[in-house]
């Protein structure tokens, strides 16, 4: 996932894994933002749980796992 910190303006990229982590984090914490650092400037940088769900969407929830799975 590409994105542009809205401090230096610098694009950086998070991978499909920490995208999936993120995800997980988020749904089980019920939050609605994820908290990345910019690797140029470290300064923190909001993405929305709409923003990751798009890009990652083979990913389900925990939670829908296990109503499947019983």
């Amino acid at each position: 996932m590409q994105i542009n910190c809205s401090h230096c303006h610098r694009p950086y990229a998070i991978s499909k894994d920490e995208v999936h982590a993120a995800l997980d984090q988020l749904d089980a914490e019920h939050q609605g933002h994820y908290n990345t650092s910019c690797p140029h400037c470290r300064r923190v940088n909001r993405v929305s749980f709409s923003q990751l769900q798009h890009v990652a969407p083979d990913w389900t929830s925990h939670a829908q796992e296990e109503k499947v799975n019983e």
